[in-house]
């Protein structure tokens, strides 16, 4: 049982750690709003969260001919810049309103995990304090 309830916390981590790099990402769009040839910035943690979550809830799979494609990501969250996209002369890709809804999206997502983390050291609380 604790063995799940790590396991849950440390993907939460995660969570909360790809939350906070998107947080950066987009405080740095929003800020480069003006700013002549700035191009957007994403973070892809909601795939690699995914791709956690998967490996954590099936059985592994065994890649038996190099040919074979890996059926998981390398779990690595990055920042990548969207450099294909233009919307203004000036070659900026940065959409304010967008930015501003991403944000709002972005903390609400961060919250609920950060109520989730505290749920589970709650649970981890209560079960030390009954065994005592």
């Amino acid at each position: 049982m604790l063995n799940k309830s790590f396991d849950r916390i440390n993907l939460l981590n995660k969570a909360l750690d790809g939350a906070w790099l998107k947080n950066s990402a987009i405080s740095n769009n929003i800020a480069n709003v003006n700013t002549p040839g700035y191009k957007r910035q994403t973070v892809n943690f909601e795939e690699v969260l995914r791709t956690e979550i998967a490996k954590s809830s099936s059985a592994q799979m065994i890649k038996t001919n190099p040919k074979h494609m890996d059926h998981m990501g390398n779990g690595q969250i990055s920042i990548e810049e969207q450099a294909n996209t233009s919307y203004r002369v000036d070659d900026n890709n940065v959409d304010i309103d967008v930015e501003n809804a991403e944000m709002a999206k972005n903390t609400l997502y961060y919250n609920a995990v950060i109520n989730s983390v505290n749920g589970q050291y709650s649970r981890l609380k209560s079960v030390f304090n009954i065994n005592k």
